[in-house]
C-alpha cells in the first residue's frame, strides 16, 4: 500500500468534518445544570436534631461541629415567593453547616434565620424555597411558610 496525497486529504476531510459535527452538537445542547434550586430530603437529612452540647438538650444543629440553632421571632417574616425582608440583613447558612448539604445554583444563596434557612434569588431577593429545621418530618419542615 502506497501513501499518496489523496490519502492525506481524504482523512483532513473526515476530521475536519467529524469536528464540525461535534463542536455544533455541543455548543447547541443546552448546558446541564444538575445544582438545587428547592431544597431536598439531603438538606434536611444534613442536620442533627435532639442531641446533647454540654449539659442542653439541642432541638437542631450540627452535633459535631457544636452548631445549635435557637429560634428567632423573626423568621415569621420569612415567606416564599416573596421578596426577602429589606430590614432582615441575609445571613449566609455557617459555612460548615454549608459543606454537608447539597450544592445549590451559584445565584441562589442559602441564608439562616433562628432554626428556618431558605433559598434566595442573590440578585432580587426574592425567597425561592424555605425549610423549618425544627420540624420531625422533610414533608412537615418543607410546608410552604405564610406572613
Amino acid at each position: 500500500m502506497k501513501f499518496s496525497i489523496d490519502y492525506f486529504l481524504t482523512g483532513m476531510a473526515v476530521a475536519a468534518v467529524g469536528g464540525g459535527v461535534l463542536a455544533l452538537s455541543a455548543w447547541s445542547s443546552p448546558p446541564q445544570n444538575s445544582l438545587e434550586t428547592t431544597f431536598t430530603q439531603a438538606d434536611y437529612a444534613a442536620f442533627d436534631r435532639n442531641f446533647q452540647r454540654g449539659d442542653e438538650t439541642c432541638e437542631v444543629g450540627f452535633a459535631e461541629r457544636g452548631l445549635c440553632f435557637r429560634s428567632s421571632s423573626l423568621e415569621n417574616n420569612i415567606v416564599e415567593g416573596e421578596r426577602f425582608p429589606d430590614t432582615m440583613y441575609p445571613l449566609a447558612l455557617e459555612w460548615r453547616a454549608a459543606l454537608d448539604m447539597p450544592r445549590k445554583a451559584d445565584t441562589i444563596k442559602t441564608v439562616r434565620i433562628g432554626r428556618t434557612i431558605a433559598l434566595m434569588d442573590r440578585e432580587t431577593r426574592q425567597v425561592i424555597d424555605t425549610m423549618r429545621l425544627d420540624q420531625t418530618s422533610f414533608a412537615d419542615a418543607t410546608l410552604p411558610t405564610s406572613g
